[in-house]
């Protein structure tokens, strides 16, 4: 192919630098293609980050508010009962049943201890669940999560609607072997959704973008080669967003550079004629 400089004819040869450079596809993981494939990758597996702390700290907050309602039942029934039928048979029972070290009960300003161990821990982190918020449950994943569930944590709420609050004081040990599970099943089923999400949204761009995007390339291409070939003007498709236009504007472009390449042939073997 001829290629118009300045200073006249440049001749490009397909087996020139130029040519290649001009004509040269790039190669895959260069390509559009591969780009929007990891982009897309890269965000969904963000968005899912982004979702799986807050959801982690949502399961834990779940984790100790059945542990305060079951030991709230418990309390309801201790507290009924009179203290001098409260065997240690009965408290070690109604202990093993909520997963509780202590259950206590308090009502304004006086307090009753319904059921402690014989021995009991020393506390290591007290957790208010009616005042617990946001960043504090975040904040509480991660010390659960570094101490691997070696303390001892008192946690006390209302009861219902009542003015009454249960106190418990448990281990977090069973807290953390449950956030382990939990963190585990949700990280699979983030990375499931992550590829079907980036799958479908490649394919989706793949469709509306990158394919129109490629099929425009090789049709410069092939022009670029060859330009004096009709065949190989661009048909335009029917889009009537800004890749419709861009094609319109590329057929009615390379159709005017071939009429205009080809005026220049005309003069061209004019001025070769009239030479001769």
């Amino acid at each position: 192919s001829c290629a118009v400089s300045g200073e006249g004819m440049d001749v490009t040869t397909p087996d020139s630098p130029e040519h290649k450079v001009r004509t040269g596809s790039p190669t895959a993981a260069r390509s559009l293609s591969s780009k929007v494939l990891v982009l897309t990758i890269i965000f969904v597996m963000i968005a899912e980050v982004l979702i799986f702390v807050p959801s982690v700290a949502n399961f834990r907050m779940r984790w100790l508010q059945d542990r305060l309602n079951t030991a709230a039942v418990a309390a309801v029934v201790l507290a009924n009962t009179p203290q001098e039928d409260l065997s240690r048979a009965m408290q070690d029972d109604v202990l093993m049943a909520t997963g509780a070290k202590a259950i206590a009960l308090r009502e304004k300003e006086a307090s009753r201890l319904l059921a402690v161990e014989e021995m009991p821990p020393e506390v290591d982190s007290h957790i208010n669940l009616a005042e617990t918020g946001v960043f504090s449950a975040l904040s509480g994943v991660w010390n659960t999560v570094i101490k691997a569930g070696s303390q001892t944590i008192r946690v006390f709420g209302p009861v219902g609607e009542s003015s009454k609050t249960v106190e418990i004081i448990l281990s977090d040990k069973g807290l953390y072997q449950a956030l382990l599970i939990y963190a585990r099943n949700v990280f699979y089923l983030s990375i499931l959704i992550s590829l079907i999400t980036g799958g479908l949204v490649f394919l989706a761009l793949r469709r509306m973008l990158i394919a129109p995007i490629r099929s425009m390339t090789q049709n410069m291409l092939r022009f670029s080669a060859e330009p004096e070939n009709p065949a190989h003007i661009l048909m335009p498709t029917v889009r009537n967003d800004e890749l419709g236009v861009a094609e319109r504007e590329l057929a009615a472009m390379q159709t005017e550079l071939q009429h205009t390449l080809q005026s220049r042939k005309h003069l061209a073997d004019l001025e070769l004629a009239v030479s001769k």
